[in-house]
């Protein structure tokens, strides 16, 4: 039986998949296309439910198949970007040009260093810079990045750099003003090089 008898018999237009799981009940029916489409329309010995339930069978089973596919590309897309990783050679990477972690750890591990508030930060940057405390934006992580042997930078993560004091000329402050960034160490200011 075509899709299009079925149709006519039956007034009901069933997808593809389901008139594949309809076609497999009609070649295991005894009877011609007439007395199948009635007693599928009267769901007669629960004929029509038999086809709903292989449909939904079919159905469950062809989302399980998708789902271990997913699991299976997800675990490939994920071997393919550490091999990648190797291939690239990352490493960790120190920029020399802004303020380097070992003088901010060194500052930061010193009992008589404080930590700032952000209202304490943009005024001592307004009090010794003239900055606009409405315009300061403190931040307190700088960008941990990994360099490869193509000289390409990528983020991996954040790094804690809250605002230290100790003294006017040992201290820390990492923001921006405007569209600029900005790092004050041990009372030098200077630009932050992304």
């Amino acid at each position: 039986m075509m899709l299009e008898e079925f149709k006519e018999r039956t007034g009901r237009y069933p997808s593809i998949a389901e008139f594949k799981a309809i076609q497999n009940a009609y070649m295991s029916f005894d009877g011609d296309k007439d007395d199948f489409c009635r007693a599928y329309l009267e769901n007669e010995n629960g004929l029509a439910e038999k086809i709903r339930r292989a449909i939904d069978t079919e159905y469950l089973r062809a989302k399980n198949k998708s789902k271990t596919k997913i699991v299976e590309l997800e675990s490939k897309i994920r071997k393919l970007e550490e091999e990648l990783d190797r291939e690239m050679e990352w490493k960790p990477f120190v920029d020399d040009k802004n303020v380097l972690q070992a003088e901010y750890d060194k500052l930061a591990a010193d009992s008589c260093t404080r930590t700032l508030t952000d209202d304490m930060a943009k005024e001592l940057l307004y009090n010794e810079f003239g900055f606009a405390k409405e315009k300061i934006t403190i931040h307190h992580t700088i960008p941990k990045l990994e360099v490869n042997r193509h000289r390409l930078l990528r983020q991996v993560g954040e790094i804690e750099r809250r605002p230290l004091y100790n003294a006017t000329d040992w201290n820390y402050i990492r923001f921006d003003c405007g569209r600029l960034s900005y790092e004050l160490s041990n009372d030098n200011l200077r630009p932050f090089l992304h």
